[in-house]
């Protein structure tokens, strides 16, 4: 509320990083937001000739629609215009034209606890500036409704969290062992078969980046909670750095010399649906992922990065 010590912070940070605050102690604010709960829902239904009703099989969400009414409120009238243009200025949609290609802005909200949730979108509607009725009369001041679509509905907190399997080398390895005749001994050297436990704490799927640096043959990166695998028939040179990228739309397996190596998965590898599950898809939402490969050498691992998503705030 205006007057009141600010604990939440609201900004809208165009492709390019222009940061626009909706919020602070020089006379902006925003009377009120809507559209940041649950997205709208689409039920995949099928039904039977004497079926009554129907049988659910699947749902995704749409896009979701945030609207704003932003209040600001200047001390003369020149700087009425000025705001007026300060605002156009940061959401203006050829802002989003970055790098040859067309790219969301961010909505961001910085809540009481000091958590960050971030979500893609593009301006929809807004502002118009249309005139006043005469017993509102405000010339110093604007308030506007903006309207964002987000066509990815899901929120994220932009600190990206990652786990890293790593080759261990034993430069002064001594076994204090007496072998008796006819004895074996085998050692496995070079392979690396490792598991850790992912305590995933957001409330919808994760599509995580996979990192592999070699040298690693035939790495496989597992998630043993989910069932789905990544496993690639190819050996990866030392010092090459090949990137699973699992976002939706992208599903992209490349080195670090832009060559595509999506053929090298095998047939049974999960590239199109592989995610960190929230609970209760994961109890808890603890992922156990297991990671493998063979030749290890110095500088070899694998690197797991993903940020937690949230259906909404």
């Amino acid at each position: 509320m205006r007057g009141s010590p600010r604990i939440e912070f609201d900004y809208y940070i165009a492709p390019d990083g222009l940061v626009y605050s909706f919020d602070d102690a020089a006379g902006r604010w925003l009377e009120s937001f809507t559209g940041d709960g649950l997205p709208p829902i689409e039920y995949r239904t099928e039904r039977g000739p004497f079926q009554d009703g129907e049988t659910v099989l699947d749902w995704v969400l749409r896009p979701r629609v945030i609207q704003y009414v932003h209040k600001r409120r200047q001390g003369s009238r020149s700087a009425y215009w000025d705001a007026r243009a300060d605002l156009l200025n940061h959401i203006r949609p050829n802002r989003q034209l970055v790098a040859g290609g067309r790219q969301p802005g961010v909505l961001r909200k910085i809540l009481p606890t000091g958590a960050t949730r971030d979500l893609y979108v593009l301006i929809e509607a807004g502002p118009r500036f249309e005139p006043r009725e005469p017993e509102r009369l405000d010339e110093f001041g604007i308030s506007e409704t903006l309207r964002f679509i987000a066509h990815d509905p899901v929120f994220f907190d932009p600190d990206e969290h990652s786990v890293t399997f790593a080759a261990v080398t034993f430069p002064h390895l001594v076994f204090p062992v007496t072998l008796v005749p006819g004895d074996d001994m085998v050692f496995a050297m070079g392979t690396v078969i490792d598991t850790a436990n992912i305590a995933y704490v957001g409330t919808w799927a994760s599509l995580p980046i996979i990192e592999i640096t070699g040298p690693a043959q035939q790495p496989r990166i597992e998630n043993l909670t989910t069932g789905e695998l990544l496993w690639m028939s190819y050996m990866v040179p030392a010092g090459r750095v090949v990137t699973i990228n699992l976002a939706y739309g992208l599903k992209t397996v490349e080195d670090d010399l832009g060559n595509n190596l999506v053929g090298t998965l095998t047939s049974d590898s999960d590239l199109a649906t592989f995610h960190l599950a929230p609970d209760p898809e994961a109890p808890g939402g603890v992922n156990q992922i297991e990671a493998q490969f063979g030749a290890a050498g110095a500088g070899s691992q694998i690197r797991v990065r993903w940020m937690d998503r949230y259906i909404g705030i």
